[in-house]
C-alpha cells in the first residue's frame, strides 16, 4: 500500500484512537496531523494544506458534525471521512449531508480504512490546492506575520535561522504581540512542518491536571484513570510543542520539564519505563522569567534550558510602520469574512490608528478592525472609531499645578461668583481688600 504523501488530518478526542490511526496512516505512507478537539483541528486547517479530513463524530464541546459543516463551507474541495464508535442511521445521514464522502464504523480493519481513504481522495486528487500562504498575497506577510518595519525584517531573519534546528526557543513579550504566531511560523517554515504543532496554554490548565495533560498516564495511575492516555508531549512527537505562559507552570511541572529536556525522554504518570521523545520545544511568556529566577519562583536550570535562542517581540507602539500593513491585512481578512470584501477606510481613521498607543498590541488592533467593519457599511469613517481611540481633553483633576496656580484659579472663581465685587470676594477668601488687590495685580 503506497500513496503520494498526501496530508491527512485525524480528529478524535481518544488519544489511543489517534495513535492507532496514525500508525495505520504511517504504514500507508501518508503524512498525518492529529487533533484531539475541533478547536485544535481548526488551528491545523488554518495554517496547513490538508488533503483529507478524518473525524470522529462524538466529541465534547463541539462535535464532528459541526467540524464537517465548517470544513464544507471553508474548504469545499477537501474530502471528509467520518469514523464513529456509535453508529446510527441518523448520524450517517447527517454526516453525508454535512459533506462527508464516507462513513466508517469502529472497529474497522486496516484494509477498510485504506479503501475508504483511497475512495475519498480519488474524487479530489486532481484539484489544485491553495496553501495558506497564497490566501493573502502580500510582500509584507511571512507565514501570517505581517509588517514592514526593521523589527519585522529582523524577526523573519531570526525565524529563518532557527526553523530547521531542534534548538529550544523562548519567545518573550507583551500580550498581544503575536508570540504564538511566531512559534507557528518557526514550525510551518521548518523541516518539521509535516509533523504536529501542539499549542499548550500553561496558564489555562488547572495545576492538578497539568502533569497528566502534558505527560500522559497509564491505567490505574490515580483515581479516575480508567484507561491509559497519551499526553500532549507524545501528541507532538516528531513536531513542535508550544508552551505558552511557561512562567505559570508549577514547580512540580518545571522539574519534569527539565528532565524531558535533559534526557530527551518522558515517563507517563504511573509508568515504570520511560519513552524516548523527539520534539522541538518553543516556550513563551509575557512575564520577566529572569526576575522570577532571581525571586526563586522559576527554576534557574530550566530557564537556561528553554532559553537557548531568545526572541523578544516588539510592542506595536514601537513599530508603527507595521500598523498600516496590519490594517490592510485585517481589512482583507474580515472584509471577506463579514461579506464586505471591497470595504474602504478613510484617511482620518488611519491617522487615528497611527496615533493610538495600542496597549493591547496587535490583538487589540485586530479586534478594533473587526468591530469597525461590522459597524460600518461600504466605508469605515471616523464615526466608526471606538471612543477610547479618539482624542480626549485631559481631566483638570489629573493635572498637577503649583500652589500659586491653584490660588489664582480659586480667586478668579470667587470673583466671578460675586460679580467681581472685591469686598465680597475678600470676605469669602478671609483676606483684606488690600491683599486681594495685590494678588489680582
Amino acid at each position: 500500500m503506497t500513496s503520494t504523501k498526501e496530508n491527512i488530518l485525524i480528529v478524535d478526542d481518544n488519544y489511543d484512537m489517534l495513535a492507532l490511526l496514525q500508525r495505520h496512516l504511517k504504514n500507508f505512507n501518508y503524512h498525518t496531523y492529529k487533533a484531539s478537539s475541533v478547536h485544535e483541528a481548526l488551528e491545523v486547517l488554518k495554517f496547513t494544506p490538508i488533503d483529507l479530513l478524518i473525524t470522529d463524530l462524538n466529541m465534547p464541546e463541539i462535535n464532528g458534525i459541526e467540524l464537517l459543516r465548517y470544513a464544507e463551507e471553508h474548504y469545499p474541495t477537501m474530502p471528509k471521512l467520518v469514523i464513529s464508535g456509535m453508529p446510527s442511521i441518523d448520524n450517517a445521514v447527517n454526516a453525508i449531508k454535512s459533506g462527508a464522502l464516507d462513513y466508517l464504523t469502529k472497529p474497522f480493519t486496516s484494509s477498510e480504512l485504506y479503501n475508504a481513504i483511497q475512495t475519498s481522495l480519488e474524487k479530489t486528487r486532481n484539484i489544485v490546492k491553495t496553501t495558506p500562504s497564497d490566501i493573502i498575497a502580500s510582500e509584507h506577510n511571512y507565514a501570517g506575520i505581517v509588517g514592514k518595519s526593521e523589527q519585522f525584517k529582523k524577526l523573519v531573519e531570526l525565524i529563518n535561522r532557527v526553523k530547521n534546528n531542534k534548538v529550544n526557543v523562548l519567545i518573550e513579550g507583551e500580550s498581544g504581540t503575536g508570540k504564538e504566531l511566531i512559534a507557528k511560523a518557526i514550525h510551518s517554515k521548518g523541516n518539521r512542518h509535516k509533523m504536529p504543532f501542539i499549542s499548550v496554554n500553561c496558564g489555562g490548565i488547572p495545576e492538578s491536571l497539568m502533569e497528566s495533560e502534558l505527560f500522559g498516564y497509564i491505567k490505574g495511575a490515580f483515581t479516575g484513570a480508567n484507561e491509559s492516555r497519551l499526553g500532549l508531549f507524545q501528541a507532538a512527537a516528531g513536531g513542535t510543542i508550544f508552551l505558552d505562559e511557561i512562567g505559570t507552570a508549577p514547580v512540580s511541572v518545571q522539574t519534569r520539564l527539565l528532565r524531558v529536556l535533559q534526557e530527551k525522554e518522558i515517563t507517563r504518570i504511573g509508568a515504570v519505563h520511560s519513552e524516548k521523545l523527539d520534539v522541538r520545544i518553543i516556550s513563551a511568556t509575557n512575564s520577566n522569567l529572569y526576575q522570577m529566577v532571581l525571586n526563586g519562583t522559576f527554576r534557574e536550570d530550566l530557564y537556561y534550558r528553554i532559553n537557548v535562542v531568545n526572541i523578544k517581540t516588539t510592542p506595536l507602539r514601537e513599530r508603527r510602520e507595521d500598523i498600516l500593513p496590519l490594517v490592510e491585512n485585517f481589512l482583507q481578512k474580515y472584509g471577506n469574512e463579514y461579506g464586505k470584501p471591497d470595504i474602504k477606510i478613510d484617511t482620518k481613521v488611519l491617522e487615528i490608528l497611527l496615533r493610538y498607543n495600542w496597549p493591547g498590541n496587535i490583538r487589540e488592533l485586530e479586534n478594533i478592525i473587526q468591530r469597525m467593519i461590522i459597524m460600518s457599511d461600504e466605508r469605515i469613517t471616523i464615526e466608526n472609531i471606538p471612543d477610547e481611540l479618539k482624542y480626549h481633553i485631559p481631566d483638570p483633576n489629573t493635572i498637577f499645578k503649583s500652589l500659586k496656580e491653584y490660588e489664582k484659579d480659586h480667586i478668579l472663581k470667587i470673583l466671578a461668583a460675586v460679580d467681581n465685587n472685591k469686598s465680597k470676594a475678600a470676605k469669602i477668601l478671609q483676606i483684606d481688600r488690600k491683599t486681594l488687590n495685590q494678588k489680582i495685580s
